[in-house]
C-alpha cells in the first residue's frame, strides 16, 4: 500500500469519528456521516416488496422478475440517480436462449455395404436403442471407432483412444473404475471427438428404464446460456449410451456373453488394446426449440465530483434475481422468495444508494462516480454480470473496484449461538493489499463488525471466490471483495423468508458497504491487483 493511500484512509477514519462526535451544525458535510441514514426500516420496507410472494421468487425471465426491475428502477428514479441504460432507462437488456430438445433420431449404417443397421428416434413417446445422456444439441454424423474400455495411463503404457479422435465417435465398453472420464473429456472438447457411444453393462432391462426416464426431459427448456456467446460456438458433443444388445451387433458379436467376455478380456491385458475403426457410421439428429428470453440488469449512475476522477468507476453489484416456483415444502410452500439470496444484496445496494445520494444533495458527493449494478441471470450462471463486462456501459479500464454482496441477511449454523456481527470476506487481500486495508478501515469506521477470512482462499474447495458475480470483473483485472454471511438450510428452499432475516446485523453489513464505497470513491489512488497467485490463478483457470 502507497503512503499516499495510507495517509488518506487514516484522515478519512479520523474525519468520519470527528463528524460522528459532533453536531452537523458545527461541522460541513461529511460523505461518511451518511451511513446513518441506512436504517433497520429502510431495508425492511425494500425486501417487503421483493421477497413478497406477487414475485413469484423472481426466476430470471419471468413476469416476477421484471416486477422486481421495475421496482429497483423506480427507486433509483425517486432518488434521482441517473439512468445509463438502454435509450435512457435504468435497464440494460439482454437475449438469452434456452433449448427444449423435442426428439433425437439415431441412425446406424454399416458402411461395408450401406446398409442401415438401426434406426431409431427418442422423445417423449418412444424410446431408442441410443439414448442421450448430455451434450447433443446439434446434428453429428461420422465413422465410428471402438476405443476399448476407455483407458488411458501414459506411464504404463496404456492408451485405448485413437491418436485422431476429430470427427469420429469414440465407441468404449465403459468399467467405472477403469474408464479414463478425463480424458475422454479431452477429447470431445480438445480432440474434436463427435461423442460417446457408451455400453454401460449388458442389462437390457436397465438401459430401458434409463431411456423411458431420460423420455421425460424432451420438451422441457434446458439450461439458459447468453445469445451472444453461440454465434459461431462450434457444436456440442453428445454422450450417447447405446443398448447393449445393439453394441454386442456393433463389434459383431452374437450375444450378451461375449460382450462381456471382450470386456474382461480387455480389461485383464489393457496395454496390449489399441484402438480400431469400426465399419459404422452414426447420425445422430436432434429437433430443437430454442427459446429466446429477453432480460434486463438494472443500472442506476452517480457522478462524481471530481473533474479528473469521475471518469472513474466503482461497481457495486448485487443480482435480484433468484429461482422462482419449485418443489413445495412440507407446508405446501412452492414459493421461493429468495429474502436472502439475494434479496439482502439488493436492498442494501438501494440503501447505499438512497445515503450516497443523501450525502450528494448535501455537497458531500463521491469524487469518483458509483455505478449500482443490479443483474439478473445469477441463478443461471452469472450471465447477467458476464454481460455486463464483455459490455460494459464504463469501461473495464475505468472501472476501479467492485464491492459484491450475496446473501448478508442470515447468520450460518456457525455463528447461530454467538457472534452475529460478522461478515464473510472473499476477495480484498487474495486480490489487492489496497482493498483489503480499504475495506478493514471501512468496517473501523463504524461497524466493526468480525471480518472473517475463513472462504478467503483461492485453494477454498468452496471456490466462494469464483462464484457470484464478481467473477465476472476479476477475471478482467478489476479488484473486488464480495461481502457474504455463509449458507443456511432455508438456501434454495421456498423458507427463505423475510422473517427469517436479521435486520440488525443486516444494518451494519450496510454499513460497511456504503463505508468502503465512499473509501473507493474518494481514495487518492485506486487500488490494484498485486497478488501475483490470483493473477496466475486467473490466467490458467478462466471461467
Amino acid at each position: 500500500m502507497t503512503k499516499k493511500i495510507l495517509l488518506f484512509v487514516t484522515v478519512a477514519a479520523i474525519s468520519a469519528c470527528s463528524v460522528l462526535n459532533k453536531s452537523s451544525q458545527s461541522e460541513a458535510p461529511n460523505i461518511y456521516s451518511f451511513s446513518d441514514n441506512i436504517t433497520e426500516e429502510g431495508l425492511y420496507n425494500d425486501l417487503a416488496v421483493l421477497a413478497h410472494d406477487s414475485l413469484q421468487g423472481r426466476e430470471t425471465g419471468t413476469i416476477g422478475e421484471e416486477k422486481a426491475a421495475r421496482y429497483l428502477s423506480r427507486r433509483y428514479s425517486e432518488m434521482g440517480l441517473q439512468a445509463v441504460g438502454d435509450d435512457g432507462s435504468y435497464f440494460q437488456h439482454y437475449e438469452l436462449v434456452q433449448p427444449a430438445m423435442e426428439e433425437i433420431s439415431y441412425r446406424l449404417v454399416s458402411t461395408e455395404n450401406d446398409s442401415i443397421l438401426d434406426e431409431s428416434t427418442h422423445n417423449s413417446n418412444s424410446g431408442s436403442n441410443f439414448v442421450t445422456l448430455f451434450g447433443g444439441s446439434d446434428p453429428l454424423s461420422g465413422s465410428v471407432v471402438f476405443a476399448g474400455t476407455g483407458m488411458m495411463n501414459a506411464e504404463e503404457g496404456i492408451d485405448h483412444f485413437p491418436e485422431e479422435a476429430e470427427g469420429k465417435w469414440l465407441f468404449i465398453l465403459y468399467d467405472e473404475e477403469h474408464t479414463n472420464m478425463q480424458h475422454l473429456q479431452m477429447a470431445l472438447t480438445q480432440g474434436g471427438a463427435l461423442g460417446t457411444i457408451l455400453v454401460i453393462g449388458t442389462d437390457v432391462e436397465e438401459y430401458l428404464q434409463e431411456v423411458e426416464e431420460r423420455s421425460g426431459y424432451f420438451g422441457i427448456g434446458g439450461r439458459m446460456s447468453l445469445k451472444y456467446q453461440q454465434e459461431g460456438g462450434g457444436t456440442s458433443p453428445a454422450f450417447n449410451r447405446v443398448n447393449p444388445e445393439l453394441g454386442a451387433r456393433m463389434l459383431g458379436l452374437k450375444d450378451l456373453n461375449r460382450l462381456s467376455d471382450v470386456q474382461d478380456s480387455i480389461l485383464e491385458n489393457p496395454g496390449a488394446f489399441q484402438s480400431r475403426e469400426l465399419p459404422l457410421a452414426l447420425e445422430h439428429n436432434p429437433t430443437v426449440n430454442e427459446n429466446t428470453i429477453v432480460t434486463k440488469n438494472v443500472v442506476a449512475f452517480l457522478e462524481g465530483s471530481d473533474p479528473e476522477l469521475k471518469n472513474e468507476v466503482v461497481v457495486l453489484s448485487s443480482h435480484y434475481d433468484h429461482v422462482g416456483i419449485g418443489q413445495p415444502d412440507s407446508t405446501g410452500d412452492n414459493i421461493y422468495n429468495g429474502a436472502d439470496d439475494d434479496g439482502s444484496g439488493t436492498v442494501a445496494t438501494l440503501q447505499t444508494a438512497q445515503a450516497m445520494m443523501d450525502a450528494r444533495k448535501a455537497g458531500a458527493g463521491p469524487k469518483r462516480s458509483v455505478l449500482f449494478l443490479n443483474v439478473s441471470g445469477e441463478e443461471k450462471g452469472l450471465l447477467g454480470s458476464r454481460y455486463y463486462s464483455d459490455h460494459p456501459i464504463f469501461s473495464i479500464e475505468n472501472t476501479v473496484a467492485n464491492i459484491n454482496i450475496d446473501m448478508i441477511g442470515r447468520v450460518d449454523p456457525e455463528h447461530q449461538n454467538g457472534d452475529s456481527s460478522y461478515v464473510y470476506i472473499i476477495g480484498g487481500k487474495i486480490i489487492s493489499s489496497q482493498m483489503d486495508s480499504l475495506t478493514k478501515m471501512a468496517n473501523v469506521m463504524g461497524p466493526n463488525l468480525t471480518l472473517s477470512d475463513r472462504y478467503n482462499d483461492l485453494e477454498d474447495p468452496n471456490q466462494f471466490y469464483r462464484r457470484s458475480d464478481h467473477w465476472n470483473f476479476g477475471r478482467l483485472g478489476v479488484p473486488f471483495v464480495f461481502f457474504f454471511n455463509g449458507t443456511h438450510a432455508d438456501y434454495h428452499r421456498p423458507s427463505d423468508h423475510i422473517d427469517k432475516i436479521t435486520f440488525g446485523p443486516l444494518t451494519k453489513r450496510t454499513k460497511l458497504v456504503y463505508n468502503l464505497t465512499a473509501l473507493l470513491a474518494n481514495s487518492p489512488e485506486r487500488p490494484e491487483v498485486d497478488n501475483q497467485e490470483f493473477i496466475e490463478k486467473t490466467q490458467v483457470q478462466p471461467r
